[in-house]
């Protein structure tokens, strides 16, 4: 299943649809600094959504801090090296 991963970039916000692994990878900060050029080049700037889908995860590399909006990450056995908050979900997110 693929996440969309929103990176946030101060007032800026890029999204790319990448596989659960590669946000799983980069919460633990398994990623290469190659794959996060990767993910940061082909990400498409887009205006701030004012609701969040199911299946998002907002990211911010300054802070390393990240929201999950029904990721389907089991975040509690993730061991992750960032600050993760997981948002719950309403009827306007679907």
């Amino acid at each position: 299943m693929d996440v969309s991963l929103y990176l946030k970039e101060g007032e800026q916000i890029k999204v790319l649809k990448v596989p659960k692994y590669v946000v799983r990878d980069l919460l633990r900060d398994r990623l290469s600094k190659s794959e996060l050029d990767r993910i940061n080049r082909f990400a498409e700037k887009i205006s701030m959504p004012s609701v969040f889908k199911a299946g998002s995860v907002i990211v911010d590399f300054n802070s390393k801090t990240a929201q999950c909006f029904q990721a389907g990450l089991d975040v509690k056995n993730l061991e992750p090296t960032w600050d993760i908050s997981v948002e719950k979900v309403g009827l306007g997110n679907y």
